[in-house]
């Protein structure tokens, strides 16, 4: 009988030592994209459903009444003293796909809603109530990345392009049109997973939002406010409805 070979105790070393690497080295191997968390997973396609409420610079809203202020000042010398008011309530539906290396794009359309208001004179002598709808489609681009096992945080930004197929009010009555603008936005937040195909998350965001010279909707003529200031200039009415707000956003992964 032939005798079966016995390893030496160095080669029976080297066998153990090489087989402890190689299983540590397996246990030490970053997890597959099938363990990764569900909102981490790259190609996945998401529908948004947003709400927000915050606040913008609502000013040229009051120029009517700033306007009729200076004529009282002007004509009876009188500066009048007031008050200025106003909100802006936005919602979204938007899609957003997620890519490797953990970024996103997303494409939505949102109504932004303004309202504001403006009085002068101890007994409202001068008021002025304001609103108007703006759509909005913006195109993003950001990123994100999870923490925490459920919890992700994203940021984007890119253009929107803006419409305003509600006519603004002054206070002569005169109905008002804006043309269609382009803008941008800004936004940052946080979402956590509920469920495989659930998330809610925060959002807070900055758009930039301007109209240009407001028309009369009827004529088409560019409105001026028909006052000569000091420096001789006669302005025309516009619209800057920029401002930060806070969202709410609820997520539906179907991909």
């Amino acid at each position: 009988m032939t005798p079966v070979p016995v390893p030496s105790r160095s080669r029976l070393g080297c066998i153990v030592l090489a087989t402890s690497v190689l299983a540590s080295s397996a246990s030490a191997a970053p997890p597959g994209p099938e363990a990764r968390p569900a909102l981490a997973r790259a190609n996945r396609l998401a529908i948004n459903l947003g709400f927000g409420f915050g606040s913008a610079d609502l000013s040229q809203l009051h120029r009517g009444v700033d306007d009729l202020g200076f004529a009282a000042e002007q004509q009876f010398g009188v500066k009048q003293q007031g008050g200025k008011s106003g909100i802006q309530i936005n919602a979204e539906i938007a899609f957003r796909y997620y890519f490797p290396y953990y970024m996103l794009a997303q494409v939505g359309c949102d109504a932004v809603y303004n309202w504001a208001s403006a009085s002068y004179g101890s007994v409202n002598i001068l008021s002025n109530n304001n609103d108007n709808l703006a759509l909005e489609v913006p195109i993003l681009v950001g990123g994100y990345y999870p923490f925490f096992g459920r919890l992700y945080v994203f940021g984007a930004a890119g253009p929107t392009v803006v419409v305003f197929p509600r006519v603004f009010w002054d206070p002569g009555g005169i109905d008002l049109k804006g043309d269609t603008t382009v803008g941008a936005q800004v936004l940052v937040g946080a979402d956590f997973v509920l469920a495989e195909h659930v998330s809610l998350g925060l959002e807070l965001r900055y758009r930039y939002l301007r109209t240009g010279e407001l028309k009369e909707k009827n004529s088409g003529v560019v409105v001026t406010s028909g006052l000569i200031r000091g420096d001789g200039s006669t302005d025309t009415y516009n619209l800057d409805l920029s401002g930060v707000s806070l969202g709410i956003n609820l997520r539906f992964y179907i991909l």
